[in-house]
């Protein structure tokens, strides 16, 4: 599927992100190359057997709770045993009512980390003015400083 765009991982993202069971917020991520398509996917969710009830306990500490949407999709990755390794891409995004909304600034720094080591070349977030692209440098980095971590060099 050659010529295969972020638009066309977007549309991808949402109907993954639709699929997560999370009651406080539906993620979804598409891992994809340009001439070979969607090579992985994955939303947020607790791991197997534990699941989302929607309590106010389960919604606080949703995000250490969850496998996050990046890491699920990175696990489909190596699942797949895709044998792709250069110029990946990974597009996610934020799902209300089944439809995408705009995700903020980068700000999961256990995501950002992750999406570095594994490669990933290129990552996406849909903003109030559309997709953004950040390398996965530049993602990190910013993360980092959201947190107002160190960015050590």
């Amino acid at each position: 599927m050659p010529n295969f765009s972020e638009n066309d991982a977007f549309r991808e993202a949402v109907l993954v992100g639709r699929q997560s069971p999370c009651s406080k917020s539906q993620r979804g991520v598409v891992i994809f190359h340009r001439n070979f398509g969607k090579v992985a996917g994955g939303f947020n969710a607790p791991p197997l057997p534990f699941r989302c009830n929607g309590s106010m306990a389960c919604r606080a500490d949703c995000n250490k709770l969850s496998v996050h949407a990046e890491t699920a999709a990175l696990l489909d990755l190596r699942k797949g045993g895709c044998d792709i390794s250069k110029h990946l891409e990974m597009l996610h995004v934020k799902v209300v009512d089944g439809e995408a909304v705009p995700s903020g600034e980068p700000s999961c720094w256990q995501c950002s980390r992750e999406v570095l080591a594994a490669g990933i070349d290129t990552f996406w977030l849909l903003h109030e003015d559309g997709l953004r692209s950040y390398t996965a440098e530049e993602f990190h980095e910013s993360t980092l400083r959201y947190h107002e971590l160190p960015v050590i060099r």
